[in-house]
Order: structure tokens, then C-alpha cells, then sequence
């Protein structure tokens, strides 16, 4: 019992050093307690529940039973009789504060504020991880495995958090895993012991299980070790978190991990939080989009940016950028916008509007001379002020129709297109541009193409790509649901089709209004657009994202773009277009499509169905409904890793039985297997004769199965002793039909639990000789 104890308080102790892994996905410490108390409350019953020697298949339950009310308590008790008793009352209002902390998932980034209704969430799956890994660690004897559910709570703040994991939490998460491993490790040696110098010791046992504690701790705490410098020594490797999903670009002699842009954009935009990320005052009439990235390079999958160059020109201490590439006239007008970032931002690029040319800000900045992206090489900055002045980018239209070609100084990488792409594509970019004359009319041509009524749908959640489907064909030619990301990728690679020079931005619209000369961008104003290259103005951006209620609220199609005049809406940006009556392509909108709306009003929808990739664009979805998938995933692994070893194990022993002599050894070693997972008695102090004898003796037993049984004995005791063997009938089949008649006999518990948790993949125990009496049905539901 005391080693139960102890790998019960181990694994307790392994999962409360793994919870500091959350703490910056949180914002506030409230939740702390109440998951705390559900892992200790586990736990307890764990111990409680053995203590007692109920039988192991009942612990887990009672286990959910008592956390059930520890949340009751916690979170409802004003509803619950003596204040934790679950009741039906009791569990309705738990389930809606649950509902109510998935839905803030779904719509909030991190740090997510430490609701109540959030706490509940964490708690919740909290209590399953214990429950699952006490299982695995004290009644499966796996200590090992309960790898897989701290991985999976790890991987929370990887998938959902551009930092990463810090490596003070997984130093925490680690030293608790070698606990547990040294833990398990000492109660293995103190069952079994090792050789000792003296037969007389009884320390033994003792000194056997630290002896399993020095290997496996040392060879865990190697591994920890390693993890934790092996980055910090490796170039392109080091960085302030463990293995954060971000780019690392060299930039003369230093590297700088940046946010990637694809995750920061999936992560705002599958939010429908107003939660502000800056405002801004400017001079300008129309403010503009404020871009953050530039994705320049596509490789058939997905938009990738460049790799930067923080040296030389890009510093920007003389606070004037590099002049913007292609344009021609820079005296143009000017716009001035004072920008403040909110506290909770962190950002290592600037939203400004494009082209940016003076930048007054605090700190060390570069910009990048090709794509004028302005960045730093240090630690993301978090809120602060700033002012830009950037040059007005609106051009006269006629004289866009009248630009030359594209020269030969552009770089050639924004018209690549990969070889992967199919005829196809090509074919649609020419059939959309047939009739255009100029690349300006041709640019024109393909947004009103995405633009036009009833032909796409815009949806947070599109539906996701079915196995073996290209995202871009699936997009354009097939499903036509997807939202910003999937509508600029595609017009900027059709655009490329079409000869016109073309590259994906990232930021934020220019948002709404607030009435006092100030305008507010929030999470929900995060988008995606083309820019596509004309000579003499340089790079332009257009729309082809649906901007009216059912598309993205705020976006707004540039003046040069559409002939039709802009009317401003109350409380958003000027020269947002809304749907025509006419069903003008040129000036329409998508109209809102079934479900469009629902998919901004419905966070919990966001979070139950799949998201597509970007249609020539941006891979999987990494939001919180992921990592929640990949934690049962990982349960559900650990359920199955037994069943499968042991199918391995019986597939490997018959492959490997080529004589007569050898099929009918292995066909007893199945039988030993097989009792031994249905929880019956076996000795190897038994003779094959004696093992028949008290196994046939289960009236639940069919004479055929008997039969089956008396021949592997003989078999067995044959291939023992006999120089020439010969048996009759075939063992392996004998084996099959002796084991389905002990799993009828022991009844579907047993059975299942044989399968599912066979035992014969632990140590055998050094059983004394079994008693005669028929034990087969009464005894295999013990233990």
C-alpha cells in the first residue's frame, strides 16, 4: 500500500510542476487554486479508494465523482445542497459557466483574463489529466507513458502562445516527470530487489529500488539538461522560449525571432474579441490599412516572408526610411498618424500605413528596404507611443492604366510561381483577364472576380480540405468559403499568373472611429491583402475580401480601384463599399451568406468546426480547438499503447514459430499471456498437465475449448521432453478458440480490461502454485 501512496503522490506532484506552463497564457492568478485543489482532490480519493481495496476498474470513476464536486463547490456552490453536492440543478449551472469559459477560448488571445468560467475550464481538464495519468502510473504500472498527457499540456502554450514555452516551466515539468519516474523506479526495485552482496540482508529490496531511482533519474535528468543548453549552444536555435512557433531570420550577425504573422492573424481573426490592440490619431481624411508583414515568397502551400536585413541603411537612427521601391514621386502629400499601442500588445514589427517614410519612436528600429517593414532585432516592444509620417497612396487611376510594365529592376521572386501549381490556375488568371488591355485592368479584373455577388462566401470557419485536395484549387474552383487569408492569397498568385508583380500583406484595417478625432483598431480588424507592383507608383493594395456585414466589417476598397464613389458609414472607416442592388461587380460586396454571420456572433462555433488553410496561403489552424484535440488525442494514445504492444508481442511470437516444436511453445506462451491478462492465477511451478487440469474445470468452459486446452498441454509437455514431436490439430487455432472461451468465462469486464490493460506486459509476480479449486470465473474480476 505504501507504494501506491507514493506513485499516487508522485504523479500528483508531476502534473502541479507542469501547471506553470499556463501562467502566461493567463492573465491573473485566480485559477491557480481551484485546479489545484481538483488534482489534489484526485489524488486523495486515489488513496483513499485503494486504501479501502475496491476494485481498480472503480477508481477512475469515483475519482470524476469526487472532482465533480470539488468544481461543484468551487464554482456553483449556492446551487448545491450542503454547498457541493452535485445535483441536476447543481450540474446545469456547471455546465453553463463551462460553456461559457469554452466560448472565451474561442474569443479571447492570450493572456486570457482568469474568469471564473475559465477557471472552471482549466480545472475541468485539469482533474482528467490527473485522473488519466494516476490510472496509467498507479493501476497500469506505466509510469513512463504519462509522457504523453504532460507533453499534451505543454503543448498548450507552444500552439497558442508566440513566445513559447518558457524554460523555467519546462524545467518545472521536467524535474516532476523524473520524480515520478525515480519514484516508480524505487517501488519496482523495492518488489523485485537486485543481487546483493549478502543473502542475509533484508535491506535488499531497498537498496534494489535505489538503485532503479540513480538510473532512471540520471538518465532523465541528461535528457532535461540537455534540452534546456542544447538550444542555447546551437546557432539559430537560442531564443528566450523553448521551441516557440516564430521565424528566425539572420540579420547581420544577429538573430531575430519574430512572431510569425500567419500565427498572430489566425489567432486575432478567429477571435471576435473588441479588446483594443491601439488607437491613433491622424491627419488624414481616409486613414489607410496599417501593415505590419510582407509575404513575398510562395512555395505551393503557403505565403512566407523573406528573410530581413537589419544592417547598414535599415538602421533607422536618422528616423527617415528607405525611399519606397518603384514610386516615383515622393513630394506627394502627407499624412501624419501618432499611434498608441495598447499594453497588452507585443509586437516586435510597427503598423503603419503603407509607405511609411519618418518614424519617431523609443528604441532600437530597422526597416527593411524592399518591403519597408520597420522591426526590431531585440525584445518585442509592449504598448509605448510613436509617430509615422507616411505619403499618400492613392494614385491617379488613368495613369495607372498608362504605367509600362513592370522593369527589369524588380526582383524576380514576386512573379514565381511553383511548379506545383497546376494549368489550371493559369488558365482561370488568363480567362479572368481576357479583356483587359493594361496590368491595371487586369489587377482590376481579378478583384471584381473575388468581389462579385454569390460567387465566394465569406466564413471565420471555412470548411476544412479534404485529404489530397490542393487548398488553392479547392478554394477556387470547389468550395469558395474562406476569409481574408484565403481570398488575398489567391488574388496574389493569380496576379503572378497574370504577369503583375504581387505579394500578400498582413496587419489591421483601419478600424473605426470613436468620435473624438481618435480611431480604434481591435483584434477583430486583423486582415489580410494583396499588393500588387506597377511601375512608377510602386506597391499598391487591393481588396478582393467581401467588405459589407457578411464580409470582413472593416474593409474598404481603395479609390484606385473601383471607379464607384466610397460612402462612410457611422462609426467606421470612410470608403467602405456596401452590397449594390445592381449586382455590379465592379462596386459590390458579397451579400451575408447563410452562416457568415453566425460564424462572428457564435464564438462557440468557431471552436467546434475546422478551419481551412489558406487557399495558396498559410497551412493548419492553431487555435485553442487544436490544442484541446491534440490533448485527447494524446489520451487516447496512452488507452491504446497496451493493446497494441501486446498484438505486436502475440504477432511477432507465432511469425517467429517456423517448427512444429516452436508453434506449439509459442501457442503455450499465448495461453500464459492470456491468463495472465484475464487476471487468473499461473505459476511456472505448474506443470502443462496441472494447468489443463485446473483451468478445464471452469464449468463455463465448452468441450471443444477443453479439448483445445488438453491438446496445447500436450504439446507444450511434448516439445519439452520428446525428441521428435507431432501434434494434432493446429495451435495457433486451439490457442484462439482456448482464449475466446476464458474471456466468456470471465465475463466482458475481464475481457475488456485484457485488452485494453493486458497484464501480461508487466513483470510476472513470483505466484505460489495455485490452488485446485475451479478459480477461473469467480477469480478473474480480481485485481
Amino acid at each position: 500500500m505504501f507504494a501506491k501512496a507514493a506513485l499516487t503522490l508522485a504523479t500528483a506532484v508531476a502534473l502541479l510542476l507542469a501547471l506553470p506552463a499556463l501562467g502566461p497564457l493567463i492573465a491573473g492568478g485566480s485559477w491557480w487554486g481551484p485546479s489545484a485543489a481538483v488534482v489534489a482532490a484526485c489524488a486523495a480519493a486515489g488513496l483513499g479508494l485503494r486504501a479501502a481495496r475496491l476494485p481498480a476498474a472503480t477508481v477512475p470513476v469515483l475519482q470524476a465523482a469526487v472532482a465533480l464536486c470539488v468544481l461543484t463547490g468551487a464554482f456553483v456552490p449556492h446551487t448545491a445542497p450542503l454547498g457541493f453536492v452535485p445535483t441536476p440543478d447543481a450540474l446545469r449551472d456547471l455546465a453553463a459557466v463551462f460553456t461559457e469559459g469554452r466560448a472565451q477560448i474561442g474569443t479571447e488571445t492570450t493572456p486570457v483574463p482568469a474568469t471564473p468560467a475559465l477557471a472552471l475550464v482549466v480545472a475541468t481538464a485539469l482533474g482528467m489529466l490527473e485522473i488519466v495519468a494516476d490510472f496509467l502510473v498507479v493501476t497500469a504500472r506505466a509510469a513512463a507513458m504519462t509522457a504523453l498527457p504532460l507533453a499534451g499540456l505543454l503543448l498548450v502554450p507552444l500552439l497558442v502562445d508566440d513566445r513559447g514555452l518558457a524554460p523555467v516551466a519546462f524545467a518545472g515539468a521536467a524535474a516532476g516527470y523524473v520524480v515520478l519516474l525515480a519514484v516508480d523506479g524505487w517501488v519496482r526495485g523495492a518488489d523485485w530487489g537486485v543481487p546483493v552482496r549478502s543473502a542475509h540482508d533484508t535491506a535488499a529490496p531497498v537498496l534494489g529500488g535505489f538503485q532503479h531511482v540513480g538510473t532512471a533519474g540520471g538518465v532523465a535528468a541528461a535528457a532535461v539538461a540537455l534540452a534546456l543548453v542544447v538550444p542555447l549552444a546551437v546557432p539559430g536555435l537560442s531564443s528566450s522560449s523553448l521551441y516557440a512557433l516564430a521565424d528566425g531570420s539572420r540579420l547581420g550577425g544577429e538573430t531575430v525571432t519574430t512572431t510569425h504573422p500567419l500565427v498572430s492573424l489566425r489567432r486575432d481573426l478567429s477571435s471576435t474579441s473588441d479588446r483594443p490592440v491601439l488607437t491613433y490619431r491622424t491627419d488624414a481624411d481616409t486613414p489607410d490599412y496599417l501593415r505590419m508583414y510582407s509575404l513575398d515568397a510562395f512555395d505551393g502551400q503557403n505565403w512566407t516572408m523573406s528573410r530581413l536585413r537589419a544592417e547598414g541603411d535599415g538602421d533607422l537612427d536618422d528616423e527617415m526610411l528607405p525611399s519606397p521601391p518603384g514610386r516615383t514621386t515622393i513630394d506627394s502629400e502627407r499624412t501624419t498618424t501618432e499611434v498608441t499601442l495598447a499594453d497588452r500588445f507585443e509586437t516586435d514589427f510597427l503598423p503603419m500605413p503603407y509607405p511609411p517614410r519618418e518614424l519617431s519612436a523609443s528604441g532600437e528600429w530597422y526597416a527593411d528596404a524592399d518591403t519597408l517593414m520597420v522591426f526590431t532585432t531585440g525584445s518585442p516592444t509592449r504598448g509605448g507611443d510613436y509617430e509615422v509620417t507616411s505619403l499618400d497612396n492613392e494614385p491617379d487611376p488613368e495613369a495607372l492604366a498608362a504605367d509600362a510594365p513592370p522593369g527589369s529592376d524588380l526582383d524576380e521572386r514576386y512573379l514565381d510561381v511553383p511548379g506545383s501549381v497546376g494549368e489550371r490556375t493559369a488558365d482561370l488568371a488568363a480567362s479572368i483577364t481576357s479583356g483587359a488591355d493594361t496590368a491595371y485592368d487586369q489587377a482590376v479584373a481579378l478583384q471584381e472576380w473575388f468581389t462579385e455577388r454569390d460567387r465566394f462566401t465569406y466564413d471565420l470557419t471555412p470548411p476544412s480540405v479534404p485529404d489530397g485536395e490542393d487548398p488553392l484549387s479547392y478554394f477556387l474552383f470547389d468550395n469558395r468559403v474562406g476569409y481574408c487569408e484565403q481570398f488575398a492569397g489567391a488574388m496574389a498568385l493569380l496576379a503572378r499568373q497574370a504577369g503583375i508583380p504581387a505579394r500578400v500583406a498582413i496587419g489591421y484595417t483601419s478600424g473605426t472611429a470613436t468620435g473624438d478625432g481618435t480611431w480604434e483598431v481591435t483584434e477583430s480588424d486583423a486582415h489580410a491583402w494583396p499588393e500588387l507592383y506597377f511601375e512608377d507608383a510602386g506597391w499598391l493594395r487591393f481588396e478582393p475580401t467581401p467588405s459589407s456585414p457578411g464580409g470582413q466589417g472593416t474593409a474598404t476598397v481603395p479609390d484606385y480601384a473601383d471607379g464607384a464613389p466610397s460612402a462612410p458609414q457611422d462609426g467606421s472607416a470612410p470608403g467602405r463599399q456596401e452590397p449594390q442592388d445592381d449586382g455590379g461587380a465592379g462596386a459590390s460586396a458579397e451579400p451575408e451568406a447563410p452562416g457568415a454571420s453566425a460564424a462572428s456572433e457564435s464564438p462557440a462555433a468557431e471552436e467546434d468546426e475546422g478551419r481551412g488553410g489558406l487557399a495558396g496561403g498559410v497551412g493548419d489552424g492553431r487555435g485553442p480547438g487544436w490544442w484541446a484535440a491534440l490533448v485527447l488525442t494524446a489520451v487516447l494514445a496512452c488507452a491504446l499503447l497496451p493493446a497494441l504492444a501486446r498484438f505486436l508481442l502475440r504477432r511477432t511470437r507465432w511469425v517467429r514459430a517456423g517448427s512444429a516444436t516452436q508453434r506449439a511453445r509459442a501457442a503455450w506462451r499465448e495461453l500464459r499471456d492470456d491468463s495472465r491478462d484475464l487476471g487468473l492465477a499461473w505459476s511456472a511451478a505448474e506443470s502443462p498437465r496441472a494447468v489443463a487440469q485446473r483451468l478445464s474445470e471452469d464449468p463455463g468452459l465448452p468441450e471443444q475449448a477443453r479439448a483445445a486446452l488438453w491438446r496445447l498441454a500436450m504439446g507444450e509437455e511434448t516439445a519439452r521432453y520428446s525428441p521428435e514431436f507431432a501434434q494434432e490439430g493446429s495451435p495457433s487455432d486451439d490457442g484462439r478458440r482456448v482464449r475466446a472461451a476464458l474471456r466468456a468465462a470471465c465475463g466482458r469486464a475481464a475481457a475488456l480490461r485484457a485488452v485494453v490493460l493486458p497484464r501480461s506486459l508487466l513483470p510476472a509476480p513470483q505466484a505460489p502454485v495455485p490452488d485446485p479449486p475451479r478459480a477461473a470465473s469467480s477469480g478473474a474480476a480480481a485485481g
